[in-house]
């Protein structure tokens, strides 16, 4: 066990220092800060806080009232369209609206800009005649008009409610977690490529046999791999937290305020999440020993990542009956369970069963790779310059010896 650790601590240690693994450390941190940035440019450009102008030809806010939000834009009425014009001309006001006289029936209303308001400004004054053209009605009424939409988005099965009409933050962490241990593959590829190619190409694999095992070699570079990903998980997830608290308490953003997370969805994520990109690392190393040069196996990690993403081209299928045929067996398959079982928590309940007899499978799954690829690297690192067959690697895994292989 000790010579194991040495084998991961040596690969990890090579690995992280590298210019190429800092680069895929903070890609992630940078391409969120990027999205971020661009979001808060985007939302900036986009609203504007200089008052806003009415002219009422039709009389119906003779009596208006004011909005009481001290973030909505300010509100002035003009007695003529020539007053508003030469404010607007002032720059005094971004824009105005023109109430005709005849706006019972069609109700519609004429915007004057030079440059187009912000959307900010339209949508205080859609809520101020929302607010005026109610004010017959009891307070109650007035206030409910006020408070605008409350949409409320339920799960076919009634168990799932989503205020606002999206699902909350606590709910979208565990799926963002099971993304993230995707992501993992597709980044990792290449150290788990070069795990099994190095000793194979400068010839040193006979030196390091006289001193290991094949199965001490293997498990060492797979902890290696396991540290190096969890290195780079924890980063994405402290980072992830740092914007988060950026968002909620510098940018006041209401959706990030209230984290509501139930550890029942986030332990699923992590118990499917690990076996996975466990099963997928050991069969990487499997296949690349099947291989002569490491760029054969570029693509590699690409595949598995586009497997573990494939439940997106049924993700109509699943949120119509998350609990379907379909949604059930996307659950129980090894690379297809982690994203299926993050998408079906926030649409439904899912049944014990299916989550126990998913972990039990795809924990077998890290068994059976594990031992495929200590068995593909034993017989792939003595054949140098020579590749090992698919069939080959089938029999492998039934435990039958090639003609090749050493007793």
């Amino acid at each position: 066990m000790n010579k194991t650790w040495l084998v991961a601590s040596h690969h990890f240690k090579k690995n992280v220092m590298k210019k190429s693994f800092i680069f895929v450390l903070l890609s992630v941190p940078l391409f969120l800060a990027f999205t971020i940035g661009m979001g808060i440019l985007g939302e900036s450009m986009e609203n504007k806080d200089a008052p806003i102008g009415y002219v009422d030809l039709a009389g119906i806010l003779s009596e208006p009232a004011s909005l009481t939000d001290p973030e909505m834009v300010e509100i002035i009425a003009f007695g003529s369209e020539d007053q508003a014009r030469l404010a607007l001309d002032d720059g005094e006001i971004q824009a105005y609206y023109l109430i005709p006289g005849d706006y019972y029936p069609e109700r519609q209303v004429d915007l004057v800009y030079y440059e187009e308001p912000g959307g900010n400004a339209r949508g205080d004054f859609y809520d101020f005649m929302q607010i005026n053209m109610a004010s017959d009605q009891a307070p109650e009424v007035i206030n409910r008009v006020a408070e605008g939409d409350n949409m409320v988005v339920r799960s076919p099965d009634g168990r799932r409610e989503f205020p606002q009409g999206a699902p909350s933050l606590g709910v979208v962490i565990p799926l963002a977690i099971s993304v993230a241990f995707i992501g993992l593959v597709l980044f990792s590829a290449g150290y788990m490529l070069e795990g099994v190619s190095e000793e194979k190409l400068n010839r040193t694999i006979e030196v390091i046999f006289t001193s290991l095992s094949p199965r001490q070699l293997i498990g060492g570079k797979v902890l290696g791999i396991v540290g190096i990903s969890a290195m780079q998980l924890l980063t994405w997830i402290l980072v992830a937290a740092i914007a988060i608290w950026v968002a909620a308490n510098i940018l006041d953003i209401s959706w990030f305020q209230t984290v509501e997370l139930k550890p029942g969805p986030l332990i699923l994520a992590i118990a499917i999440g690990i076996p996975t990109y466990i099963t997928a690392t050991a069969l990487m190393l499997a296949v690349g020993s099947t291989i002569v040069e490491a760029q054969e196996g570029q693509a590699l990690g690409f595949l598995f990542y586009m497997l573990m993403m494939g439940p997106l081209f049924a993700i109509v299928a699943i949120g119509q009956n998350p609990n379907g045929t379909l949604a059930v067996l996307l659950s129980l398959l090894p690379f297809t369970s982690l994203l299926t079982l993050a998408v079906r928590n926030i649409l439904t309940s899912i049944p014990v069963w299916q989550i126990a007899l998913s972990i039990m499978i795809i924990w077998t799954a890290v068994l059976l790779s594990t031992m495929l690829a200590v068995r593909a690297f034993r017989l792939g690192m003595l054949r140098f310059g020579q590749r090992l067959r698919l069939n080959e690697l089938v029999n492998i895994s039934r435990g039958r010896k090639t003609q090749e292989e050493p007793a």
